[in-house]
């Protein structure tokens, strides 16, 4: 094999990193959530439950979206294509702003 040819360091490894730094953010809002949910079912429990499974279906939806896009960039960079595009950020921005929403308004039924 030519010297010239040769990658200094494992491509798919990258992306692993990635996938598992996103699965990781995933996990820690939903405990979050559930932190958050426990603290809001004591002022507003409609609220909460609403917010919770608003939460948690987002979140798990995350999940999965980082491992099929874990599996998609490793095809996709093997070939050569395009990576996959931001589903995933949006989906986490989401997650985020809802996981915010509940926190808001527990800071806010507590008065």
């Amino acid at each position: 094999m030519n010297k010239m040819n040769r990658q200094p360091w494992d491509p798919g490894l990258q992306i692993e990193r990635t996938a598992l730094a996103w699965i990781r953010t995933c996990l820690s809002l939903i405990a979050v959530a559930l932190v958050a949910f426990r603290f809001a079912a004591h002022q507003s429990l409609p609220l909460a439950l609403g917010l919770a499974a608003a939460i948690l279906p987002l979140a798990f939806a995350t999940i999965w979206l980082a491992w099929r896009r874990y599996r998609t960039s490793a095809a996709r960079l093997d070939a050569g294509e395009r990576l996959p595009g931001g589903l995933l950020a949006l989906m986490m921005t989401a997650v985020t702003v809802l996981t915010g929403v509940l926190g808001l308004a527990y800071v806010l039924l507590e008065r």
